[in-house]
């Protein structure tokens, strides 16, 4: 065996055992990518020799090499050109030598497979696709892994030295190097690399016109470095990029930026940016943010995580501004206290109201996750908005002042809301919903930049614990809200509401036990009109049910025999002298559920279908028991006398005709004597599965008139026309799926005793399509005409008058990609009742890999002055919204992101897939 060849591999092998900090894995924390091979688990024989203990000759024996057989390359002689130099199972189409890492591995959207192309990003011009190793040691680890090597020449100079000169490609695994020449010091454990070096590991690719190595500690450089990381679409350059044996990697006169390769729009830019991956955190000098060339941000120093590490520091500002609260900008700072728990401070100064601090602590452990959040704002200036309503008369005749725009001046505002779930993946859970502002407007004027809390009409506050067992289930829950909305009445606390629930299945027959406890109170004692007092108590309800639930393939049966029972112990303030506090009703209730499936099959258009159908019908009945102790309990003269904690009349839709309650709440049990019929068809595609087309169609017969109401005693309920009905209103539903991108879908209610009129409607025709071009078509419904109180203001004697309250409205929204990465943004929103737009919107999008620009025009009801001035005289808001973001790295105006979501439908979904 030749000597030379032997000290050859000898240094060849040394040269790339694994080092102490891997250069490409340093790389790769810059953009948090962690790298995970695939280990081989077969093995194949391979013989190793060293020198043999007395100086002569070769002492060589077999031994299992990890990985299977490797098919061996051409024979590389020395000063004889190669004709294959790529490693066994590269890709054929090379790209040219010299190239920095983005421009190697970057693939144009023309020349990708159509596989690649549903795989890349819909908004990008191309993606960064790796070259495929189909080699048997592609997946495995370099430890594990033998070492392979070619080039045009190799020669041993002075028995110490080794150069590999011509394509020189070495391969240990999934670890690759290319370069013109290596030259290898054994003396010096010393390695030097020269011309085109790349460096490549699994998702990640180095480039460099020379680098120099110290086998030993680990310790090299790259001159004229650049880098790819290809999941995170990361790129950068450096002019020195220097692998420390600390495990630290320093890049001098460094970028980062994730647009397309000969694309910089935007890029960070730092004089040296250093990773550490023994604390795994980064830091930055002189660093510079870059658009289209021109700095925009500069900060001396900055520290960030590597890896998904949180490290403390400034995040990306958000910047707005409105008519209401004028320019405003807020500086979140983020602090990573501990691996479970973190704080983000956000100073905030609104120019129109003032300086403002938002905090947010988060903590996480073995059964809980926990969020507290908070924000104050001292002595408000007021704001901008409405000024020019000021002088103008209200609805009672009088001036606006400014007290009446601006009431909030010179008041302290805040928020606090505590989030927290526990009994993860355990038996036990619990839940805490905390949420309260300082007043009623405290979101329409100031919403929050970085805070998520839930801007709802009531703002929660609860409470709960449950327990499952093994039949049963326990709830406790205490519950209160406040009401942010003055036309709303707030609901009543429940402190507390207690469930225990059972549930047992004997083969077919099925028993259910539910049982509740609730006590209500309120912390106002009158109605918001003062008319009445408040009606308090306990209320217990129990519902217990017996079911035969047989089910075969064509068809069902659940016949069911319930008890359900309702106690009442009210507190006896306020109620009327002959009123009781203590009222019982038990009512026991039968019912049968049947259905049968019919199918066929057949074609349309071409295709395959099952045609379905499914005659179903619902026998319910209910004895009566008066209700009528639980109204007209209170004195006073207001309307509301009647006892009702939590329960409403349900809307009548398709799905209302096998309920056994036409009632949401536990504070009525109806009588009903009535049988429900429905009617559904489905056409389903043979081939796909897919359901093409439903519609329903049913009606309620009643048998006995309805004597329970939520609102009336027995004798007005059977005075209601709609109590004594023989039938109710007729209910359909249908839903298409047109082609792969339309659907559409319609629920309607028709009463025939009205003159076959619409009762309530909704329609909507919907189309994505998988480049997220998005239409929407709603179209909504509802016959409310009836009476309010007028006092009489016209004389004629009748203190009541018909007014119009029908809900008919029309919503067309769309987001339209048209060419380029451009798209166009639009709404509509209009109430044909009062014939005005409640919104309008308009703007443009551009969306590329790197960067995403929206401008939107809006105009919408201003409804702040809902309460002061008429309707009629209710001005609109208009305004231009901006939004810039740089992807990887920050955006300005997330207020226009908050828009499109509130009025496109689909919105979320297509920017969940744009990311």
């Amino acid at each position: 065996m030749d000597h030379r060849n032997s000290l050859l591999k000898q240094h060849i092998r040394q040269a790339l055992r694994p080092s102490r900090s891997s250069l490409l894995l340093a790389v790769g924390l810059l953009a948090a990518q962690p790298i995970t091979p695939l280990q081989a688990a077969d093995t194949h024989p391979e013989w190793s020799c060293h020198p043999a203990a007395d100086g002569k000759g070769w002492s060589c024996q077999e031994m299992q090499a990890p990985g299977p057989v490797y098919q061996r390359p051409q024979h590389a002689t020395r000063h004889t050109k190669v004709t294959n130099n790529a490693v066994a199972g590269a890709a054929a189409a090379v790209p040219a030598r010299g190239l920095k890492a983005a421009n190697v591995d970057w693939v144009p959207v023309e020349r990708m497979t159509p596989e690649q192309r549903a795989a890349m990003n819909p908004v990008c011009c191309g993606d960064y696709i790796e070259p495929e190793r189909t080699d048997a040691e592609a997946d495995m680890n370099p430890n594990d892994a033998p070492l392979r090597a070619t080039a045009d020449s190799s020669e041993v100079l002075q028995e110490t030295t080794a150069v590999l000169t011509g394509n020189v490609k070495l391969t240990q695994g999934y670890r690759q190097l290319e370069a013109d020449k290596a030259t290898l010091d054994q003396a010096t454990d010393h390695a030097e690399l020269e011309g085109n070096i790349r460096l490549r590991e699994p998702g990640v690719l180095v480039t460099g016109t020379r680098a120099e190595m110290d086998m030993n500690s680990g310790h090299a450089v790259v001159e004229d470095a650049s880098y790819l990381v290809h999941e995170a679409q990361a790129r950068g350059d450096a002019t020195k990029l220097e692998n420390l044996p600390e495990k630290v990697v320093v890049l001098d006169n460094s970028t980062f930026t994730r647009c397309e390769p000969d694309s910089n729009t935007w890029f960070l830019q730092g004089s040296e940016i250093k990773l550490d991956s023994n604390t795994n955190q980064g830091t930055g000098k002189h660093v510079r943010v870059n658009i289209k060339g021109v700095p925009v941000f500069y900060t001396p120093y900055i520290r960030f995580p590597l890896g998904s590490e949180r490290q403390s520091g400034f995040l990306f500002p958000s910047i707005s501004s409105t008519d209401s609260d004028g320019f405003d900008i807020a500086t979140p700072y983020y602090l990573n206290l501990a691996p479970n728990y973190d704080a983000t401070i956000t100073p905030r100064h609104i120019s129109d109201r003032g300086a403002m601090l938002e905090t947010e602590f988060r903590h996480l452990s073995e059964s809980f996750e926990t969020s507290v959040s908070m924000a104050f704002l001292g002595s408000d200036d007021g704001g901008g908005d409405d000024d020019d309503q000021i002088g103008k008369l209200d609805t009672d005749g009088n001036l606006i002042t400014e007290d009446d725009v601006q009431r909030y001046k010179g008041e302290d505002r805040w928020l606090l809301n505590i989030d927290q779930i526990g009994g993860l993946d355990k038996r036990w859970n619990s839940r805490i919903d905390y949420t309260t502002v300082s007043d009623i407007d405290y979101f329409r004027d100031l919403d929050t930049a970085s805070l998520e809390v839930n801007s709802a009409t009531h703002l929660e506050k609860s409470a709960e614990f449950g327990y499952r067992f093994t039949n049963w289930n326990l709830t406790v829950k205490a519950e209160e809200f406040q009401t942010i909305s003055e036309n709303t009445e707030t609901p009543y606390k429940q402190l507390p509401r207690i469930n225990l629930d059972g549930n047992y299945r004997f083969g077919d027959w099925v028993v259910e036990m539910e049982n509740e406890y609730v006590d209500f109170d309120h912390r106002d004692d009158f109605w918001r009109d003062g008319s009445s007092p408040r009606i308090t108590g306990e209320r217990a309800f129990l519902d217990y049910s017996l079911s035969w639930d047989k089910r075969w393939i064509w068809g069902f049966v659940k016949p069911t025999a319930t008890v359900k029972s309702l106690h009442y112990n009210l507190d006896s303030d306020g109620l009327n002298a002959g009123a009781e506090d203590s009222v019982s009703i038990t009512v026991p209730q039968g019912s049968l559920d049947m259905g049968l499936f019919f199918e066929r099959e057949g074609s349309l258009f071409g295709n395959g279908y099952v045609q379905t159908f499914e005659p179903r019908l619902f026998y319910f009945y209910s004895d009566y028991e008066s209700h009528d102790e639980l109204f007209d309990v209170t004195n006073g003269s207001g309307s509301r006398a009647d006892v009702d904690f939590d329960t409403s009349e349900l809307t009548f839709s398709y799905s209302q005709l096998f309920r056994d309650s036409r009632f949401s709440g536990n504070d009525r049990i109806g009588d009903d004597n009535r049988l429900s019929v429905g009617l559904t068809t489905r056409f389903i595609e043979t081939s796909t599965g897919i359901e093409r087309f439903s519609a329903s169609l049913g009606q309620i017969y009643y048998y006995d008139d309805r004597a329970v109401d939520l609102t009336l005693t027995s004798e007005q309920a059977l005075l209601n026309a709609d109590n004594t009905a023989n039938d109710s209103e007729i209910a359909a539903q249908l839903a298409a799926r047109i082609g792969d991108h339309w659907t559409l879908s319609t629920d309607l209610a028709w009463d025939e005793d009205e003159n076959d009129k619409v009762s309530r409607g909704s329609s909507s025709l919907r189309y994505m399509d998988d480049d997220y071009r998005i239409f929407n078509l709603t179209y909504r419904f509802s016959r409310r005409a009836g009476k309010v109180d007028t006092n009489d203001i016209d004389g004629d004697g009748d203190t009541s008058e018909l007014i119009n309250n029908d809900v008919d409205q029309a919503d067309l929204s769309f987001i339209w990609p048209i060419a380029g990465g451009w798209s166009l943004v639009g709404r509509g929103y209009h109430d044909f009742t009062f014939q005005r737009e409640l919104e309008s919107m308009a703007g443009v999008e551009y969306n590329s890999c790197c960067y995403r620009m929206r401008v939107v025009a809006r105009r919408w009801l201003d409804n702040d002055l809902a309460n002061v001035i008429d309707d009629e005289e209710l001005e609109y808001d208009k305004g231009i919204f901006f939004e810039f973001q740089l992807k990887g790295l920050g955006g300005i105006g997330s207020t226009v992101s908050g828009i499109l979501s509130d009025g496109i439908y689909g919105y979320d979904r297509r920017e969940e897939n744009q990311k």
